[in-house]
């Protein structure tokens, strides 16, 4: 029904089921990967630069845990185990902004590491798409210049020695030092 807070809401407050209001939030990112990436590769699970501005399910969660409705107690221990095992997908501004200034930063280390393995990851996956490219590159213009075919064939780079005792096919002429044109036999 598209109502996610107040599920959550029923599963941290009323229950005080962490571990469903997790799975609950695991299926519904789960369901919109599927939903999006039909036939699509499976994508980096760090936030792209343009994914940091959707709202996140895991990020519902977490305004639960840190800023709960009235009469509620803020709960830092599940928190850090939303950071700690999703942190990765959660948009790191909005975040940030959500975790109390009297929480000690020593707590966050492990967010802030998997958010730079994220961070690192995804610039490591465009270097090697970039490397890769270069390469076909390099291959594309060998094959144009040189003449160097797939298949083992030299297509552009094919040479004819022309020596004193060679002769024409045609007219059996001896070549020699004269002006020639080779054709493909």
């Amino acid at each position: 029904m598209g109502q996610h807070r107040q599920a959550l809401e029923i599963y941290v407050f009323k229950l005080e089921d962490y571990v469903k209001a997790e799975e609950y939030c695991n299926q519904l990112h789960k369901a919109e990967d599927n939903a999006v990436a039909d036939g699509v590769p499976p994508r980096c699970v760090a936030l792209l630069a343009y994914e940091e501005d959707k709202p996140s399910i895991y990020l519902t969660l977490l305004s639960l845990y840190l800023s709960p409705p009235h009469g509620y107690q803020a709960r830092y221990g599940p928190a850090l185990e939303v950071l700690a095992k999703h942190g990765s997908r959660l948009p790191p501004n909005s975040a940030l902004d959500l975790i109390p200034e009297t929480l000690p930063v020593q707590e966050l280390e492990f967010y802030f590491k998997g958010r730079m393995r994220a961070a690192n990851s995804i610039l490591n996956e465009s270097r090697i798409v970039s490397s890769l490219q270069k390469q076909e590159h390099v291959k594309t213009q060998a094959q144009l210049l040189v003449g160097e075919a797939t298949d083992g064939s030299a297509t552009r780079a094919r040479h004819v020695t022309i020596t004193e005792e060679r002769v024409c096919g045609m007219c059996h002429k001896r070549i020699g030092g004269s002006v020639i044109n080779v054709f493909a036999e």
